[in-house]
């Protein structure tokens, strides 16, 4: 089989997991597999790098030189820990050097213009992949395999410019990435791309965003037509439920791309939703595998949309620290451009929809944002509406949460959402706004963030998920 396989950053957190990592393909190799692998950074290095950017277009120097030692120390313990062959070993570090070097250097820029631009930004934050890629593909030659460590745009993806978010055109992309990485298989190298990173037409450095690793696996296993796309996780697979808060939450064997975008976007964070859009188009079999487990066949995402008899709900999600806002008037009934004013203000501040509500009168539209965003998205909205005749006023409530129901045998089943509000009921949870798509796919409703567990657990139950 040709496989693209994707270890996201707990994996790959310390030497003695990407030892790990490096023995998992090992041993798909030995099968006679052809695997490529995505890497993303090591745990938490993502972050430092955000921060560490900010402080350094603020002057902080003695952070700058502070943190590049500290992050240049983390990876070399991390080769050491990962790579026994000191020839690999030393070669390894010398990579890993100069890349703290150029790290360095670039900070030191920043803080010296004081300037952090979307550009320069990108480029500082795909050093947590140019780092770790390194250290990987130095374990995997430690094995015995021939490995090359190479970012996402030397693997051949090619974006627009829209920094910290780029998109890849996958006409050239495609064509791109087939070219560079079907001879090194075909030569026995693994290639073990830099998730995350991609280069524009004039090869200036871009990264995909939130859930950009998982975006190149799907990207990569497109464009050399893989038989199916890998992510591994240190969870079994896709969940009936978060086990954090439902003990008898089991593993999905089969889902479709449909019901696990729905699940993705709203809170199980296995896998991102670009990542199985991406796949879906290309008709490319997506696979949840379990670090913990390796040989278990983990939950496999389809085309197809299979619902056994009675298997109404496939999953309840959730989504924890959401604001609530509503924005009301009784002169917005009869005027829908309103609502589409509404999402482009937010839309203009960055700011997630994660669920609208209208009510059927048109006197207000109810939108579920990040916590985090709340205070910005309220000024935006007041300063841009408020003076208008139709809304009267923009109110925030938080400490609330997102509760999902998802499962494709909801389409077209009488009696789901009474049995959903019924058990809401039956155990005293107050719902604040409820959303369904056309699709029947899900039921969202948001609640209080202290009757969450409440719920999901109820609900759990009542579609019996976990027998």
């Amino acid at each position: 089989m040709k496989l693209v396989m994707k270890f996201g950053g707990v994996s790959v957190a310390d030497g003695d997991k990407i030892r790990k990592v490096a023995g998992i393909v090992e041993g798909y190799c030995k099968e006679g597999n052809q695997v490529v692998v995505v890497t993303s950074a090591m745990h938490n290095v993502t972050n430092s790098l955000v921060q560490s950017a900010q402080l350094a277009s603020k002057g902080h120097k003695e952070h700058v030189r502070t943190f590049v030692d500290e992050t240049g120390e983390r990876h070399k313990k991390a080769a050491e820990k990962a790579i026994r062959n000191k020839k690999i070993l030393d070669h390894t570090l010398g990579i890993v050097s100069a890349r703290c070097e150029e790290l360095r250097n670039i900070l030191v820029g920043v803080s010296h213009i004081g300037e952090l631009t979307p550009r320069s930004k990108d480029f500082v934050i795909s050093f947590g992949e140019k780092l770790s890629a390194p250290i990987l593909a130095g374990a995997l030659e430690d094995l015995g395999l021939k490995a090359k460590a190479i970012t996402g745009g030397e693997a051949g993806i090619l974006t627009d410019d829209k920094y910290g978010n780029a998109q890849p055109l996958m006409n050239v992309t495609t064509l791109q990435v087939k070219q560079t990485l079907l001879p090194m298989i075909d030569l026995g190298v693994i290639p073990v791309v830099c998730g995350f990173i991609g280069s524009t037409q004039d090869g200036i450095q871009t990264t995909l965003g939130r859930g950009g690793s998982d975006f190149t696996a799907s990207i990569i296993g497109a464009s050399i037509r893989s038989d199916e796309v890998w992510v591994w996780k240190d969870v079994d697979g896709l969940m009936t439920a978060n086990p954090k808060m439902v003990k008898k939450a089991k593993m999905i064997d089969t889902i479709s791309f449909a019901e696990a975008m729905e699940l993705a976007h709203f809170g199980a964070e296995v896998v991102h939703p670009r990542a199985l859009e991406c796949a879906q188009r290309y008709q490319l079999p997506f696979r949840v595998k379990s670090l913990a487990d390796p040989s278990s066949p983990g939950t496999s995402i389809v085309k197809e949309v299979r619902v056994k008899d009675g298997d109404v709900v496939k999953a309840i999600t959730n989504i924890d620290d959401v604001d609530l806002i509503t924005v009301s008037g009784a002169s917005m009934v009869g005027t829908p451009r309103l609502a589409a004013k509404v999402l482009q203000v937010l839309t203009d501040e960055d700011i997630d929809v994660l669920m609208i509500s209208q009510s059927s009168s048109e006197e207000s539209i109810t939108l579920a944002i990040p916590r985090e965003s709340g205070s910005s998205a309220q000024n935006a909205l007041e300063l841009s509406l408020l003076g208008s005749k139709q809304v009267r006023e923009v109110n925030v409530e938080g400490g609330l949460s997102i509760v999902a129901v998802v499962g494709a045998g909801m389409r077209g089943t009488p009696g789901v959402a009474a049995r959903v509000f019924g058990t809401m009921a039956g155990n005293g949870v107050n719902i604040r706004a409820i959303a369904q798509g056309s699709s029947e796919l899900n039921i969202s409703f948001i609640v209080k963030k202290e009757d969450a567990r409440k719920a999901v657990e109820a609900l759990h139950k009542e579609f019996k998920l976990g027998e």
